[in-house]
């Protein structure tokens, strides 16, 4: 522990106060702080830690502002040692002499708790407890420490591209931008970590955050927040989909995005940068026989070098009118690269810096920042560094978004573009907050770095919905509350398998801290994937709840060879095929929380040998799938113990549930395996996602066990029930079908 570090030795009084017990703290050096509990529901509770000195937090824009808790009836019980808070499904049990404090449930066993008995052999702790740091008067950093036990598994902590099981690893809550998805380095930093004994933790803030999740000591974690107040939140499953639940009625539940969303997108890229080669792009879509749903342009839309000053480069796209209607006429949406900076090299610059509509620097100047696109050269297929005349962007300065004005300005930028038909943003960037900025608001960007991709897709998904009637954003950063401003995606990995595997385990733990609906670039962002990789890469992708193909080079199928088209277009009308399922499975993610793509240890949280499967998902309740992600084609495959069978979806075949296959797997196919029990609506093929009613809906039933699916439609319901009569099973449906053809088909 830092020679500089107070902590907590005993409590000095207490009272409860409406719906909020405050405790009196003294610490080891004899300064004093207070320690709140709020009781928000039965099963989510409130503390926070304020050294004196201090102001008391007050809740951030990542809690869903307007939210209405039923605080339940609760009674302190004092006894010789401590107190205990009984009457809700979880309460804190404080010892006062010396000082420790737990959540316990109903049945008094402890969920999460402090571990005051790590210690060495000389009896000195190995984690700090409770306390804070003190640069001078002020209160500068806050660390705690609570019980790891030996087999406890951590999830959670926003897309971090690591093992999915946090437990033994080091992780650092400061987004940036990852360069990559082979890092630790996140763009979307969630501080919201889950475990396997049944409690989730929240940590409210924009701080920088480290977590020592049992290196420092096997036997305890720690966190440690650079910022002089404690706002957490403890919160009670003990399933996992409970604690996400919880979770997401704390921060906001996704909306369910527009049908046109879950299309293929296709993307100009590094590649295309012309309203002629965007046509051309969009024309051997159609040529290609290849469904699609949304065409994107990165910055090429703007001038070289003003970015972002959301002007069309006419001498590029001349006629942006004439390529939205073709757009519209063909059945596709049109989305537009931007970021929250403007440059310097930008008309807007000196506008903006006279009406104080960016961060300032300490001095009270606009605060100039270098970032990627200031760094990098365009893309030509040489990493490097740029130089200055020649690089990517100009530097710029950064929107000031609690600046109201600030705010409504970047907001109207957007107008005429949406109102010229535009249908969507997407909104890169956002990491560079410098730690000494000042916002209008008074904060600095120590405090508000982690929140600030929220602030910036919530102005762009309200303009969005205020001019197009929805509130979608592509994103790429993100924080605690963005799943209430859907799609995020994972930024810029390279055209390798390695990274193949880390996008993969970045998605589903970027699902296990809140975000449910989650996309990434096809075939990797940098440098050119191989034919072979190209196919394993799109297969993955066209099964996440939204799909992009995008790089810094060209990412059709039609140029990775005819083998490679042929494949890449099956998954692809099969994705199509699947939109019943997939929007389905949207509407739920919106009212419970669930990610689309679900990891094995929030699908199966009984099955203790599906926690470690990082590399294979659930799509919803029925499709297993399990990307191949090595050249050779090898893929072990754990098919969870739930005492039913599995179905090969290509084959038919069957098998035991608990089992691990080793399989060599072709090319052509992804391994799908199919729960029995499984009721799986699907549609025709078609080469656009239908704005209106599925008219022919095939629902195939892979009988084995009883079950029911519930398909979500924006006319209505249908309810499935799969029923077991004697050695046979009978499926009955109730709910929305005028004019509906339906046919059942059983595997």
């Amino acid at each position: 522990m830092p020679a500089e570090y107070d902590r907590t030795v005993r409590v000095s009084g207490w009272k409860t106060d409406a719906n909020v017990l405050r405790l009196d703290i003294d610490t080891a050096w004899g300064r004093s702080a207070r320690l709140t509990f709020e009781f928000l529901t039965a099963d989510i509770i409130r503390w926070t830690f304020v050294p004196k000195g201090e102001a008391a937090p007050r809740p951030t824009e990542s809690i869903l502002p307007g939210t209405i808790f039923h605080a339940p009836r609760w009674q302190v019980r004092p006894d010789a040692k401590g107190l205990t808070v009984i009457g809700t499904r979880l309460g804190p049990r404080i010892d006062f002499n010396p000082f420790s404090m737990r959540f316990i449930d109903r049945r008094g066993l402890p969920l999460l708790s402090e571990n005051p008995g790590d210690v060495d052999g000389l009896g000195r702790p190995f984690v700090p407890p409770l306390g804070f740091v003190r640069d001078g008067r002020a209160a500068v950093r806050i660390t705690q420490s609570f019980k790891l036990g030996p087999e406890e598994r951590l999830y959670g902590l926003g897309e971090k591209f690591t093992r999915l099981d946090k437990a033994g690893a080091r992780f650092v809550s400061w987004t940036q931008d990852a360069l990559g998805s082979t890092s630790e380095r996140s763009h979307k930093n969630i501080p919201f970590l889950w475990s396997s004994r049944g409690w989730g933790l929240f940590l409210d803030g924009g701080a920088r955050i480290a977590w020592d999740l049992g290196t420092q000591s096997t036997q305890s974690f720690t966190i440690s927040v650079d910022h002089g107040t404690l706002d957490a939140y403890c919160i009670l499953g003990p399933e996992p989909a409970r604690i996400l639940k919880r979770y997401a009625d704390l921060t906001g539940h996704a909306p369910v995005p527009p049908k046109w969303s879950f299309g293929l997108w296709v993307s100009s890229g590094g590649t295309y940068r012309t309203q002629a080669e965007v046509e051309a792009l969009v024309d051997g879509l159609a040529g290609h026989d290849i469904p699609a749903g949304v065409v994107h342009i990165d910055p090429w839309w703007m001038h070289w070098r003003r970015y972002c000053d959301f002007r069309w480069d006419k001498g590029s796209f001349p006629d942006p009118d004439g390529l939205i209607r073709k757009l519209h006429d063909l059945g596709l949406k049109l989305c537009l690269w931007e970021h929250p900076y403007i440059s310097i090299e930008s008309d807007l610059f000196e506008l903006g810096k006279r009406k104080g509509y960016f961060l300032k620097r300490p001095d009270g100047g606009a605060y100039i920042i270098d970032y990627g696109l200031s760094l990098a050269p365009r893309p030509d297929g040489i990493v490097r560094r740029a130089r200055r005349a020649d690089s990517w962007n100009a530097r710029v300065a950064v929107i000031d978004f609690t600046n109201p004005e600030a705010r409504a300005w970047f907001k109207d930028l957007h107008r005429p573009l949406l109102r010229q038909g535009v249908d969507v943003f997407k909104t890169d960037f956002g990491e560079d907050v410098p730690a000494d900025a000042v916002f209008h608001d008074g904060t600095t960007g120590a405090t508000r770095h982690n929140l600030y991709p929220l602030l910036y897709n919530q102005a762009v998904a309200e303009v969005t919905r205020e001019e197009r009637g929805h509130g979608l954003v592509w994103s790429r950063s993100g924080a605690a509350g963005s799943q209430r401003f859907p799609v995020a995606w994972s930024g810029d990995p390279a055209a390798d398998w390695d990274s193949l595997a880390a996008t993969i385990r970045g998605g589903l733990s970027v699902g296990l801290s809140g975000i449910p609906f989650w996309s990434h670039d096809i075939g990797g962002y940098r440098g050119k994937p191989s034919p072979d990789l190209y196919v394993r890469w799109a297969q993955f992708g066209l099964l996440c709840s939204h799909s992009r193909m995008h790089g810094d080079g060209p990412r059709e199928p039609w140029l990775f060879g005819p083998r490679a088209l042929a494949i890449v277009r099956k998954y692809i009308r099969l994705r199509y095929r699947l939109f019943p399922y997939l929007y389905s499975l949207a509407h739920e993610a919106a009212a419970t929380g669930l990610p689309v793509l679900r990891a094995m240890p929030l699908a199966f949280p009984d099955d203790p040998s599906a926690h470690s499967r990082d590399l294979q998902f659930m799509l919803g309740p029925w499709l297993l799938v399990a990307p191949v992600v090595s050249a050779d084609g090898r893929k072990a495959v754990y098919l969870p113990d739930e005492g039913g069978e599995w179905i090969d979806f290509w084959t038919g075949r069957r098998y035991a549930a608990g089992r691990t296959l080793i399989l060599n797997v072709p090319l052509s196919r992804i391994p799908i395996f199919v729960r029995a029990g499984a009721v799986l609506p699907t549609m025709p093929g078609s080469p656009r996602i239908p704005e209106g009613p599925i008219r022919k809906l095939t629902v195939c039933v892979y009988a084995g066990a009883e079950s029911s699916f519930t398909l979500h439609e924006d006319e209505g319901r249908t309810r499935f029930d799969l029923v077991r009569h004697g050695n046979r099973f009978k499926l009955a449906s109730a709910g929305w079908r005028p004019g509906r053809d339906l046919k059942v088909v059983w595997r």
